[in-house]
């Protein structure tokens, strides 16, 4: 009897079936699909931060795939677990994590509940994909979709062409990339035409008239422009899109776009600046003629005048000189602030959660500096214009007065002039940066500025001088820089004042931005 008890016990450990090996090797598992892009801020979480825990507690309990929807095939199978489920568009996104009939949408929601969602289908006997496992790999190398009909002749004969604006760094917009690319891959007669609207921001605008975009509406990002039809941010889901694809797909769609030339090109850029009437315009400009009116800067200009005065210059050499020293102002101020835009345009690719950190810093920058600037204004009043704190250091003004001294004799001073414009500018700009810093985070901030932000910085500049130029042309016409400076002194508070209000503006459409 211990023989054949012995024997069976053998056979057991050997691997016979239905042995105490075999039944222990069954544990349940479940297994669980994630699907994100590589462009997602939330499934960088869900994939770094969440997973990596959830697979140290569970070990051989748990199979996760993670499938890229950048992919389109991937896609593919998003869309149709997503279809099956009958989510409705306004709730899809990444990461979207499927653990039998459970889905979970967003980094919040798989964190707060994957755990629960193991522990129940475990304690049920585990649960498998909500798809066959072998439809989780193309069928074939470089095959990039699930299968798909045929399409016929005649679909492929009239080409379905498609504009697709984006902005980069936005996550919508990569969502909508993954759908074209998927309904590319479905429908072969899809061709479609993509342009940043930041680039491209004339033919966008000339579209928007053309299909009677509302203009508070036209620049938007994502949108796409499809026959006679055009869908706009939230409205834009592969749904959406592949109805108006299907809508076109036996007659064609032409690309309306290819009629668009110079003379369009000219017609879209006037209906852009006509369209420069709006409150962010003014604010732009408002700020620039602000920061022309900076109580350090005109009190510059004077002892500049006052120097000019003194070494016997006046009438039209002042006025030649003037120019000449606007011009060098006009131009370092500008190659500044280009160069500054070029430093903030990496924004636009960052991840929309730390952009948005950006602007809240920049807003609380504008809040900090308008209190300041507040402040200054009660000093101001007080009589005491000299003791502002938002103004050039005292060594600087030391610095920039000799400078001027140095300069004011030389026979050349036309050409001088220039070149002193260049380094007092530099030097000013201690001075002048913080408001010139809050107008570039606007810009970056305000989608129908941001589309022709260059534009914008000129026109800033073009403001800026603007009192540089009246005070020269005062002093041609015999104002002199005593009269200018008993001005200045008098309306310091004033500019401070409005100083704080442009700061406040500007931290409000910061934080609007946010929301």
């Amino acid at each position: 009897m211990r023989k054949a008890i012995s024997f069976i016990l053998v056979l057991f450990a050997l691997g016979f079936p239905g042995s105490v090996l075999e039944i222990e090797a069954q544990e349940p598992v479940v297994r669980i699909l994630l699907f994100h892009s590589p462009t997602c801020p939330h499934c960088e979480i869900v994939i770094n931060d969440v997973l990596p825990g959830i697979q140290e507690k569970y070990g051989d309990q748990i199979e996760i795939k993670l499938l890229d929807i950048s992919d389109p095939y991937n896609h593919g199978l998003l869309v149709s677990l997503e279809d099956a489920a009958k989510i409705p568009p306004e709730k899809r996104g990444v990461p979207m994590m499927f653990v039998g009939p459970t889905i979970m949408v967003g980094s919040l929601s798989i964190e707060g509940n994957l755990e629960e969602v193991i522990d129940k289908y475990l304690a049920e006997g585990g649960i498998d994909y909500p798809i066959a496992e072998a439809l989780l790999v193309p069928p074939t190398p470089g095959l990039a979709v699930t299968p798909q009909p045929t399409p016929t002749a005649q679909a492929e004969n009239h080409p379905v062409h498609i504009a697709y604006f984006y902005e980069i760094g936005c996550q919508e917009c990569d969502r909508v990339t993954y759908d074209l690319n998927y309904l590319q891959s479905k429908y072969p007669n899809l061709v479609v035409e993509t342009f940043d609207v930041q680039q491209d921001a004339a033919l966008s605008e000339w579209l928007g008239e053309q299909y009677g975009v509302p203009e508070e509406k036209r620049l938007t990002t994502p949108s796409v422009f499809l026959g006679q039809d055009y869908l706009l941010d939230t409205e834009i889901n592969v749904q959406s899109l592949e109805a108006l694809v299907e809508k076109y797909s036996q007659t064609g769609a032409e690309a309306m776009w290819e009629d668009f030339g110079e003379e369009e090109a000219s017609e879209a850029r006037t209906s852009l600046i006509e369209r420069l009437g709006s409150p962010a315009l003014l604010t732009v400009l408002g700020t620039g003629l602000a920061n022309g009116l900076n109580p350090c800067a005109l009190a510059t200009i004077v002892f500049f005048i006052s120097y000019l005065a003194f070494s016997g210059r006046k009438g039209r050499e002042v006025l030649f000189v003037g120019v000449a020293f606007t011009l060098g102002v006009f131009l370092t101020y500008l190659l500044a602030g280009f160069g500054l835009l070029r430093l903030l345009e990496p924004l636009d690719a960052m991840r929309s959660d730390l952009r948005g950190w950006i602007s809240g810093l920049g807003a609380l920058l504008c809040l900090v500096l308008a209190f300041i600037s507040f402040r200054d204004y009660f000093t101001a009043r007080r009589g005491r214009p000299e003791d502002v704190s938002l103004r050039l250091p005292k060594a600087l003004q030391r610095q920039v007065h000799r400078i001027i001294r140095e300069s004011s004799n030389v026979r050349a001073f036309v050409l001088v002039a220039f070149a002193l414009g260049f380094v007092i500018s530099i030097i000013l700009l201690t001075c002048t940066s913080p408001l010139y810093v809050g107008v570039m985070f606007f810009i970056q901030d305000v989608p129908e500025l941001r589309a022709s932000a260059y534009l914008y910085i000129l026109l800033y500049n073009l403001a800026f001088i603007t009192p540089l130029v009246a005070i020269f042309l005062l002093t041609y016409f015999g104002t002199t820089s005593e009269q200018l400076a008993r001005v200045i002194g008098r309306h310091t508070g004033t500019i401070k004042l409005l100083t704080t209000g442009l700061f406040l503006v500007l931290a409000g459409w910061l934080t609007y931005g946010l929301i």
